[in-house]
This record gives C-alpha cells, sequence and structure tokens, in this order.
C-alpha cells in the first residue's frame, strides 16, 4: 500500500496546495527551482504584484510553447502560502495522509505546470529563445541589474550571505491568459513584465517583484546591512542585572522573588475588606467611596486624640466608584467647616506633584459617619509603613534599655557606666546585637526629605507635618512626606488678610523638624530629641558618623543668624547624592526586567487566546465542519503536539520548556519545519511554523469578521 507525506515544496506527483484545488502543479522535485523554493531563512521585505494579472494575454499551448485558448480563472486568495505537496514516504511510514480539506474550486497555476504542462517540446526555435532570454537575465544581474526573486546570488549583508528565504507562495490570481497566435516567449515575458525560467524542459513564470505574506517572513533590512525582526522573544536577563546580584552595593530588593512578592502583597492590601461584625457602624459609601476598610488598628479610646492633630482622626482604604481607584481617606472626626476660603489653599495642594510627597486628591465634609466629619483623600500606596513603626517602635530600643540598666540602684558603679544615661543604652544596645543605622541609609532618608521640602517650599507651602508617623516609607527606603494641606484647613484663620503670610515662618518649623528626625535615626532612638539629652545625642552621633552628618544637624537645629533654606543643605550632601542616584536607576533595571517579562508573557496569551477560539470551535456561520477542516486542523495538530503529547509508557509529558519554545516559535513565524501527527496515527504534516502563523492569523480573523459583523436578521429588516 502506497503510503505519503506532505512536505512543503518537494514533489513527486501533481501537488495540492492547501485550499486549491487538485492538479494545481508545482516545481519538479530536485529540481533547482524547487531547491530554492525550499530553502528556508528570512528574507528582505519585496514588491511582489499580482502574477495572473500580468500573465493574462499569455499562454504556451501544450508541447509546442504557443498560445491557447482557456476560460479565465477565478483569482487565489492572498492567505494562499507554501503549499503541502505529495512525497513518498520511507518504508515503514504508518498510515497515508488524508488531509481533511475540501477541493478548492480554483484553477492551476498558471506556468506552474508539471510534465505535459507549458513545456518545450524539442531543440526548436521556443528553446532556444528562452535560453537566450536565461543568458540576457544572467548578464543583467552580472552588469548589477536588480536580481529576481529566483536568482541564484542573495545580497550580501555584513560581508555575508543574507539567510535564504522562505519557499516561493503561489501567485494570488490564477488568470488564464487567451489566443491562439504564436508568440516569442521573450517576447510575451516582456510583455507581461515577468522572468521566465526553463528546467528539464519544463516553463517556470514568475514575478520577481512580488512580496511574501508578512506571517512567512522573519524580518526586514534596513539600510541594507542590518536585519530586523518582524517578532518579538524575551532576550533573556541583561548581563548588568546578572552581574547586580552579585554585587556588594546592590540594593536590596535587587532579588527577583523579594520583588515579586512585594507586588502580590500591595495587591492582597487592596482587595482586603473590612469586618461586618467588627465594624457594624462603618458606613457602606462615603460620598463617591465604597469598601472603606480601616487602615490602622482602632484606638483604645474612641476620645484618643491624634498627638499631632488634636483631633480624633482615622484612616481608611475606599474605592472611588467613578474611576474605581482605591485611595487613601483619612478622617479627622467631629470637624465642621465653617469657612470655605481655605479651599483656595486646598486647590494648590491638589497640583503637587513629588516622588516623595503623597498627592492630595479630594477634601470633603461627610455625615455619612452620624457626626460632621471632614475627609482627606490622598493617593494609596498599599503595603507603606510610617517612619516611627519602621525604626522606632522596637521592643528592645533604646527607650526600652534605660529601665534594663543594671545599675539603676545606690551600688557603686564601674567607671564605664559613669557615663550619660543615653550613652550607656547605646553601648547596652550594641552588646544586644541592634547596630546603629547605617550613614548610607541615613544620607538616603536625607536627600528623599530635603527633596519634597524643596518642592513644597518652592511652590509658597510648608508641609507642617514632618513627623515620623507621618511620613510613609514604601519598599525598601522610599519616603514619602503624608498629610499634606490638613493644618491648612485645621488651623486656617478667617479673619487673617494673607493666609500665606505665616509660610515662611512654618517654613523654618519645616527644617527644624527635619533636624530632630535625622538626630533621631541617627541615635536610633526617639528620645534623643527630647531637650535635656540633646547633648548626649550629639556626642553620640560625632563618636559613630561623620561631620558631614553632625553639621548638618547643628545646622538644623540650632537658632539661625538668618533665615534658613533647605537649599544651604545642598554643599552637606555632597558627592553623596550620586550614590542615591545610583542606587535608584539599579532599582529601576530590575523592575524593568520585570516588565520585560511580564510583556512576554502578554504576548502569549494572547496567541493562546487565538489558537483557543479557533480550535476546537462548535460552529462557525452554521458550519459545523469548520474547526476540523483546511487551516483549522493543522492547528489543532500543533495544539497537541504542544499541549498532549505523552511518553512511551503512556504518561503525560509536561515539559514547560517545549510549550514555551513552541509557542515562541508560532508566534515569530519562522521557517523551521515541525511534524503533526494526528490523534490515530494515520495522518502526518511537515509544516512550517510561518505557515501555522498564517494558518492562525487567517481562521482568526474570520472568527473576528463574524463576530463584528451583522446578524442576518438585522440584515432582512434593512
Amino acid at each position: 500500500m502506497e503510503q505519503s507525506l506532505y512536505m512543503p515544496g518537494y514533489t513527486s506527483a501533481p501537488p495540492q496546495y492547501r485550499g486549491g484545488q487538485s492538479g494545481a502543479s508545482a516545481p519538479p522535485q530536485g529540481s533547482k527551482l524547487a531547491t530554492y523554493m525550499n530553502r528556508g531563512g528570512p528574507t528582505p521585505q519585496q514588491n511582489f504584484h499580482d502574477l495572473g494579472g500580468k500573465m493574462g494575454g499569455m499562454s504556451l499551448e501544450h508541447g509546442r510553447g504557443g498560445l491557447v485558448g482557456r476560460p479565465p480563472g477565478p483569482s487565489y486568495p492572498p492567505h494562499h502560502g507554501n503549499g503541502f505537496q505529495r512525497q513518498q514516504a520511507p518504508a515503514g511510514f504508518p498510515g497515508r495522509l488524508r488531509p481533511p480539506m475540501a477541493p478548492h474550486p480554483r484553477g492551476p497555476l498558471p506556468g506552474h505546470g508539471g510534465p505535459g504542462a507549458d513545456r518545450q517540446g524539442g531543440p526548436g526555435g521556443e528553446r532556444q529563445a528562452l535560453e537566450t532570454l536565461l543568458r540576457q537575465m544572467d548578464q543583467q544581474r552580472a552588469g548589477g541589474s536588480p536580481g529576481g526573486r529566483m536568482s541564484p546570488n542573495p545580497r550580501l549583508l555584513g560581508g555575508g550571505g543574507l539567510p535564504t528565504p522562505p519557499p516561493l507562495r503561489p501567485p494570488n490570481t490564477a488568470t488564464t491568459p487567451t489566443g491562439d497566435a504564436p508568440v516569442d516567449p521573450q517576447a510575451a515575458a516582456n510583455a507581461a513584465q515577468v522572468s521566465v525560467y526553463s528546467d528539464n524542459g519544463t516553463t517556470y513564470f514568475y514575478n520577481p517583484d512580488e512580496q511574501l505574506a508578512s506571517q512567512l517572513t522573519t524580518g526586514g533590512v534596513s539600510g541594507g546591512s542590518i536585519l530586523l525582526p518582524n517578532w518579538s522573544a524575551y532576550s533573556g536577563t541583561p548581563s548588568q542585572i546578572v552581574a547586580m546580584k552579585v554585587r556588594s552595593c546592590a540594593p536590596g530588593g535587587s532579588q527577583e522573588s523579594d520583588i515579586k512578592m512585594e507586588m502580590l502583597t500591595r495587591q492582597m492590601i487592596c482587595h482586603t475588606a473590612a469586618d461586618p461584625e467588627a465594624y457594624p457602624d462603618l458606613p457602606s459609601e462615603v460620598d463617591n467611596f465604597t469598601g472603606l476598610c480601616p487602615l490602622e488598628p482602632p484606638a483604645s479610646s474612641p476620645l484618643h486624640k491624634s498627638s499631632t492633630f488634636s483631633y480624633v482622626t482615622t484612616v481608611y482604604k475606599g474605592v472611588n466608584m467613578k474611576t474605581g481607584q482605591h485611595m487613601c481617606l483619612r478622617r479627622i472626626h467631629g470637624y465642621r467647616l465653617v469657612n470655605t476660603k481655605c479651599m483656595g489653599l486646598v486647590d494648590q495642594w491638589k497640583k503637587m506633584a513629588h516622588s516623595n510627597l503623597v498627592t492630595l486628591r479630594q477634601v470633603f465634609t461627610s455625615k455619612s459617619f452620624g457626626d460632621h466629619s471632614m475627609v482627606f483623600v490622598y493617593d494609596f500606596y498599599p503595603g507603606s509603613e510610617t517612619l516611627m513603626s519602621r525604626h522606632f517602635s522596637h521592643p528592645n530600643q533604646m527607650s526600652v534599655n534605660l529601665a534594663l540598666d543594671p545599675y539603676t540602684g545606690d551600688g557603686p558603679r564601674p567607671y564605664s557606666q559613669s557615663k550619660p544615661a543615653l550613652l550607656r543604652a547605646a553601648a547596652l544596645q550594641q552588646a544586644q546585637g541592634q547596630a546603629l543605622l547605617a550613614e548610607s541609609l541615613i544620607w538616603n532618608y536625607v536627600i528623599q526629605l530635603t527633596s519634597a521640602l524643596r518642592y513644597v517650599h518652592g511652590a509658597g507651602l510648608a508641609c507642617r507635618t514632618l513627623d515620623p508617623s507621618k511620613i510613609l516609607v514604601v519598599g525598601k527606603n522610599r519616603l514619602l512626606v503624608n498629610c499634606g494641606g490638613i493644618f491648612d484647613v485645621l488651623t486656617f484663620d478667617p479673619n487673617s488678610s494673607n493666609p500665606l503670610a505665616a509660610m515662611a515662618v512654618y517654613q523654618q518649623e519645616d527644617l527644624v523638624s527635619l533636624g530632630r528626625i535625622v538626630l533621631a535615626l541617627s541615635c536610633n532612638s526617639f528620645i534623643a530629641i527630647q531637650r535635656e539629652n540633646l547633648a548626649q545625642s550629639m556626642e553620640l552621633v560625632t563618636s559613630n558618623y561623620s561631620s558631614d552628618l553632625r553639621n548638618l544637624i547643628m545646622y538644623l537645629l540650632t537658632a539661625p543668624q538668618r533665615v534658613k533654606s533647605v537649599n544651604d543643605l545642598m554643599p552637606m550632601i555632597g558627592a553623596r547624592f550620586y550614590t542615591a542616584l545610583d542606587t535608584s536607576l539599579q532599582r529601576v533595571d530590575m523592575l524593568e526586567v520585570e516588565v520585560t517579562r511580564d510583556m512576554e508573557s502578554a504576548r502569549l496569551f494572547r496567541l493562546l487566546t487565538k489558537l483557543g477560539t479557533v480550535v476546537d470551535r462548535t460552529e462557525l456561520n452554521l458550519d459545523t465542519s469548520w474547526a476540523e477542516t483546511g487551516d483549522r486542523y493543522m492547528l489543532k495538530l500543533f495544539r497537541d503536539y504542544v499541549f498532549h503529547q505523552v511518553m512511551e509508557d503512556g504518561r503525560p509529558f509536561l515539559d514547560m520548556a517545549h510549550v514555551i519554545t513552541s509557542l515562541n516559535r508560532l508566534d515569530a513565524g519562522i521557517p523551521d519545519k515541525v511534524c503533526l501527527m494526528s490523534r490515530d496515527e494515520q495522518n502526518v504534516l511537515v509544516v512550517s511554523y510561518a505557515e501555522l502563523k498564517n494558518c492562525l492569523e487567517q481562521s482568526y480573523g474570520e472568527v473576528l469578521s463574524a463576530a463584528t459583523s451583522k446578524p442576518k436578521h438585522a440584515l432582512h429588516q434593512e
């Protein structure tokens, strides 16, 4: 029993192009043309035109090369790519290939006849004319004229040869010529503006300017020396990122798992909800916000006031019903707005946008909580914590170690314990393994806080909330100044003729608050900023940190001889700014790598969506066999090749690398071939990924066209 196998580009019998009529022939097996047409690889973008239209008035008489009259045939659709041609299979190859494809009603390709079709009859004038034509074509190529599509000399690229193009697809149309008078082949070819190639007595007509379908090409030439791919694929982790992982100065967040876990934690916090039993009085909606969830633990007493604002405050997470964005709502309990002139300052705060500042978005009053409340809406940073909770709330910190001092009695004290209490607490802290903060971290905080202050002060405003409990820490060490604009509303004086006149005083207070924060960070204790401990704190800073840090603290805390400015701190920061910039850029590089990976995941997801939309579809346009015929059958076999392979003993073959590699090849449309086999092992297809991509795009286009077309009943109504 004869066994056969479909392989593109080779034939020993009249082949059958995919979607075409049986008998549409191709170059003979083993011929130079067939060998060239099946050479894979990327090809430069070329301009192919309609071959059949240019040959509309030309044909060769069977056996003599004269013109014969034929009825004109319909055009081939543009999606006809490389056909599947029949070839004798090796001995022992299972089964005969029977692709479930309906024969296409279109005629054979002109000029591509097999034996007995368009053949030169003997050593007569026609053969000599064709040989003369071939010699002229070779002379034109040697003289520098552009080579044809079938030219065996590919254009050089950077000193080497370009990869050979993929197999030539059939012409777009099958318009057959008419006429009976014999015409010289060279004159006919010149009249039709096509090229002629003869091999073993068979004449082939082709257009040197015809352009391959974009699905079958792998790149385009830019500037004659660079081959640019028209596909995308993940290129791996950049070398600078790999080297960053082993550098001692790399940021702590450079580990991929840390970044992913941080992102997942933020998403989880965004979707948290309040327990209705724990918060029965929580309203379901407040103005345009819903899904309120407290972000801070409830106060020990309902009358517990904030040490910063002197009002009872609560912080919630809410979802804007108009935009769907998660926002942070800070509620001021029992506050009634008596004058709306302060909204001018609120509008100024809404315009503020800085990387170290939490932007104010909205301010409104509400009675949804059962009282008169003022609500300030800010951007929400999930997973953030305050500077107070990050550095000043540890159980074994200095403030607690003072109570653990073993030499607090009336007995004699060793000489080493005669130092002030704050220094003894620092020594005890170091003995317990709790070292002081690194100076590089403190300078990083200073750079971010001064950057925010410089921006706010430059706009004519003052923070007035520069407190460790109102400074957010996002990720490893990014700071955000929070609660801007609240004091401008709570302390607004409607009787003042110029509310901005006091801003200069508030800006000086911001610099003093900055000095206290830096001193507390340097001593790793919040009690260090108390007036009675300032001398001891500065002694601790002098003995453990650089003189620049000591001078910065002294400048911020001492009484000024003139008005201080945040710009005066820039010389003290000096070249440390470059270290912070380098750390930030390394962080950006790591995030870009993660974005690149997610981008590739999205690309493969779109590809799988198209594949799942087409394969095993029940019906399309009332055709129940649509998914089992034509291009869809090959896609179904490819789906089985990627996901449904089994091992010799029948166990599923699960290899993620195989899945990703196969999908990337399909998305790129490379000319590499893959062997597909049906589940009954009776049908075998050897196709290229370029042809599979072409099939997928066409099939998905049919589904998309059917989905976007008007229903039939709507057409009848019109």
